[in-house]
């Protein structure tokens, strides 16, 4: 070792073997040999101790890892065995909730024959009660609903 006082002399490291006149290499050769002096090891428990705490730490990493790797699989596993989505419809046409509208494009049933003379043009009659009528018109695919008389019940 080096004397912790004063400059190396030590010739490979001097330039053509010249002492040194830096004053400020002196002192960091002095500040190095006083720091040499006073390190010391760390305890083997202390080393020990640090090496199951890292030791820890990656098993908590590869465990999590693992975790996500299987939960993710899972995952996948379900999507594929859960077969073809079901389509879509386009969000502009109406949602159909319960029983499909009835066939609206049959005509009436006919009507009995009466023996009242028929009505004369520009006057109105009022269809029998029980039977929905309907002034307006729907489009195709839409549905209606319509109330029988006495109201919901």
């Amino acid at each position: 070792m080096h004397d912790s006082h004063g400059p190396s002399q030590d010739p490979a490291r001097e330039p053509s073997g010249a002492s040194s006149a830096d004053p400020l290499k002196a002192l960091f050769e002095q500040a190095a040999a006083a720091g040499r002096a006073r390190a010391a090891y760390a305890p083997a428990g202390e080393i020990s101790a640090r090496g199951r705490r890292v030791h820890r730490r990656r098993l908590a990493v590869l465990a999590a890892g693992a975790c996500l790797v299987v939960g993710g699989g899972g995952a996948a596993l379900g999507a594929l065995l859960a077969g073809p989505p079901q389509p879509v419809v386009p969000a502009t046409s109406p949602s159909v909730i319960g029983p499909a509208p009835a066939d609206t494009t049959t005509a009436p049933p006919p009507t009995p024959p009466s023996t009242t003379q028929a009505p004369s043009v520009g006057t109105t009659t009022t269809p029998p009660a029980g039977i929905p009528t309907s002034t307006g018109t729907t489009r195709p695919g839409a549905t209606t609903t319509t109330t029988p008389p006495g109201g919901a019940g």
